[in-house]
């Protein structure tokens, strides 16, 4: 018990500084600038589908039972209940994710209606670049749940330092010189990318500014 609390804070703690980077990284390349608050809203909106399936949904329903049928020794019966779940939980993530593609400007026009012109579009571009990868992000909620109830603890907490290390070298990797607009696109897709490899433990509480950027 007392190594499994040793990796949890571990993992924690590694994924604090991890972000602790991206921060900077990020303040660096977008400071105050347009891109950043379409940065912001770009993240927040999809979020609000990992909050009510990846940690709303399965951590008030799912987690639980398949918990307490590990805990019986019911593996049969706990591995049909993850695969229904999993292939619910896919299909109806699948059919939001398209509706959310397809409506981003709408979406755009209720949670951001101060955007306009070329910052408009900026943001709605990100979006649709998210938005499928908060999909995967969703499904790696489920991992999340598995991994934790057969007690595997470290691969669960630090899966975000690589979300982090993706995002970084995403910004960096644009040519010296690159306007923020272009920079802030490959920042998008390798947040995009590491939702296939990292689930993540936690949820942006803060605005994605220049002082104030979530950390894990």
């Amino acid at each position: 018990m007392r190594s499994n609390a040793i990796l949890v804070a571990a993992g924690i703690f590694l994924s604090r500084l991890a972000g602790l980077i991206r921060q900077r990284v990020l303040a660096h390349y977008f400071g105050q600038k347009d891109v950043a608050d379409a940065f912001t809203a770009a993240v927040r909106i999809p979020n609000l589908l990992q909050n009510l399936f990846g940690e709303g949904a399965l951590s008030g329903s799912f987690i639980p039972v398949y918990a307490a049928l590990v805990a019986r020794k019911q593996e049969r019966v706990a591995s049909d209940v993850a695969g229904a779940i999993a292939a619910i939980l896919g299909l109806v993530t699948a059919m939001l994710v398209l509706v959310g593609v397809l409506a981003t400007p709408l979406l755009i026009s209720l949670i951001a209606p101060g955007f306009e012109g070329d910052k408009r579009e900026l943001t709605i571009t990100l979006v649709r670049i998210l938005f499928p990868g908060t999909g995967l992000l969703v499904m790696s909620a489920w991992c999340l749940g598995i991994l934790n109830s057969h007690h595997r603890f470290l691969l669960s907490y630090a899966a975000p330092v690589v979300w982090n290390a993706a995002i970084v070298v995403a910004t960096l990797l644009p040519p010296a010189g690159s306007p923020a607009e272009q920079i802030v696109l490959w920042t998008a897709w390798g947040q995009d990318w590491q939702r296939d490899l990292a689930p993540r433990t936690e949820t942006p509480a803060e605005p994605l500014t220049s002082d104030a950027l979530p950390l894990a």
